[in-house]
């Protein structure tokens, strides 16, 4: 019976789609070690064994070229990591696409996730627009301080 339960859990926690709550942009500063803005140069897929897992997880492999870092880094170049899709929480970067980007360092390196305050740029649809100019708005005042 417990296997039986057990095995029940792990099929239940898979088809649990990413659920994401608001975040407050200052807090989200406080707490994202890094943050910069850039340019997507590539988006690859790679195999990566995972803490607590015992299969290899594909994740999406992001190069982006740095053009502000507002906190935690200074190359010209960096990868991030994403899961493949939304419905787990993975973010939709697209190449030659500017974003702001909130990482956090995990076991590959660092990673990007839907519900944090990661913005495409470049979109000006009505629904994204305000949050967009949120973000961008804090940010431009992070400059230099």
């Amino acid at each position: 019976m417990k296997i039986l339960a057990f095995v029940f859990s792990l099929i239940s926690f898979n088809s649990i789609a990413c659920s994401c709550m608001g975040y407050d942009i200052e807090e989200a500063f406080k707490d994202y070690p890094v943050v910069f803005s850039g340019i997507v140069e590539t988006i690859d897929t790679i195999e990566v064994k995972e803490d607590g897992w015992f299969e290899y997880s594909t994740l999406k492999a992001v190069i982006l070229v740095v053009d502000t870092s507002y906190k935690g880094m200074t190359a010209e170049r960096i990868k991030v990591t994403t899961r493949m899709d939304s419905a787990a929480c993975g973010f939709p970067f697209e190449e030659k696409v500017k974003y702001v980007v909130f990482a956090i360092p995990d076991e590959n390196g660092l990673h990007v996730g839907s519900c944090g305050p990661t913005i495409h740029m470049e979109k000006r649809e009505e629904y994204y627009e305000s949050e967009r100019l949120r973000v961008t708005r804090f940010l431009s005042k992070q400059i230099g301080t």
